[in-house]
């Protein structure tokens, strides 16, 4: 049993540093280059019981009409968590404790990639998407979770489905499954899943971030409390320990200059525990290759700190 763990756990480091050294060979090469998203406000009450400020600010940053499908509200003050889900699948808000929002103006979401992230088959973050055509729904309660969301790749190679589970009110997380599956007739290779987002813990971009293999978090330390600055967090982890996954956190000036539409940071990574500055953060699962018709699943889960 200890020789197998051993055996795995040497493997996947082999695999994770063998990605990551193609990735900086491929990313060198390649420039990201889309619209910067508005300019972010370090005001710590941008967001107080967020819900329906949340709503207006997505609906005015958004050129993609993302609204939303599935919201969750439970306890108050320190013990609150609210989660709103867009009928894209977007993490729109992550609110704990109350008056805390964690996620900015619902910029946070998803991309498949293959060739290690050379090709890009889909990618939505909330104010930008492209390469995914509508998405279907099954939803048991109107409004509510779980929340199923389907959507196919417009270039026809893959579909993605996310189940959204109902959030924790204890636990204080929401978690989201999702499966992709090869609609092509051939094998796709070096195929990668990723979930990304600009967050802002305590409800400003003033932010540390930090990660290990499987998680990624943004804070704001105990020892720096202020007014601007309430000691709080939120943890983005890659739930299934089985795949091999990595995390990066990284400048929010990178994200939206173009890695939110790709399934890894620029390269070279981020040097963790970073100083305070204003950050995004990622997870991605490398699923290696998915013959035709092939599914895989993973889990993505997102906590209060």
């Amino acid at each position: 049993m200890t020789n197998t763990k051993t055996t795995t756990t040497k493997t996947n480091r082999y695999f994770r540093a063998l990605l990551t050294a193609l990735a900086a060979t491929i990313l060198a090469l390649s420039a990201f280059s889309v619209p910067a998203i508005g300019d972010q406000s370090d005001d710590p009450n941008q967001s107080a019981s967020g819900a329906s400020k949340k709503v207006a600010a997505v609906s005015l940053a958004s050129a993609t009409a993302t609204t939303p499908k599935a919201s969750f509200a439970s306890g108050s003050g320190g013990n609150y968590l609210g989660v709103m889900v867009s009928n894209h699948g977007n993490l729109m808000s992550f609110e704990s404790p109350q008056g805390q929002e964690q996620v900015f103006s619902g910029q946070e979401g998803y991309a498949v990639c293959s060739n290690f992230s050379s090709t890009v088959h889909g990618h939505d973050t909330g104010s930008v998407e492209g390469g995914f055509g509508a998405p279907a729904f099954s939803q048991p309660t109107a409004g509510e979770f779980p929340l199923t969301v389907t959507r196919k790749t417009t270039d026809g190679k893959f579909q993605l489905k996310q189940v959204w589970s109902k959030p924790d009110a204890t636990e204080k997380d929401v978690t989201v499954t999702m499966t992709l599956k090869n609609l092509s007739s051939a094998t796709i290779h070096n195929v990668f899943l990723s979930r990304s987002g600009d967050f802002d813990a305590g409800a400003t971009s003033q932010n540390q971030g930090a990660r290990t293999l499987d998680s990624a978090w943004q804070w704001n330390d105990q020892s720096t409390e202020s007014a601007s600055r309430p000691p709080t967090g939120v943890m983005l982890t890659a739930a299934t320990f089985w795949a091999v996954q990595d995390t990066f956190v990284e400048p929010r000036s990178d994200w939206v200059g173009g890695t939110h539409e790709n399934c890894f940071a620029r390269v070279p990574a981020l040097t963790t525990p970073t100083s305070v500055q204003d950050l995004a953060m990622r997870a991605h699962y490398a699923l290696f290759s998915l013959s035709a018709g092939q599914s895989k699943t993973v889990r993505f889960e997102y906590r209060s700190m």
